[in-house]
């Protein structure tokens, strides 16, 4: 396995975990908390994605030549 999908595995792992917590940890239920916890993951790299796609908060308006209001 790489070191990428090991980190991964390793996210969804400590989510499943806190799911299962939050819920009262319940038992019998370890495969709905995994997917939780995958859906969740899936749900943050689509995010973190698009953010790299997008350019940054800090990039100064463009000029548009004009002077005052218009």
């Amino acid at each position: 396995m790489s070191d990428r999908h090991e980190a991964r595995q390793e996210r969804i792992r400590r989510r499943a975990y806190e799911i299962w917590q939050d819920a009262g940890c319940p038992d019998g239920a370890a495969q709905d908390h995994w997917r939780m916890a995958e859906e969740q993951e899936a749900a943050d790299e689509e995010v973190d994605t698009a953010s790299e796609d997008s350019f940054p908060a800090s990039d100064p308006p463009s000029r548009t030549g004009t002077i005052g209001p218009e």
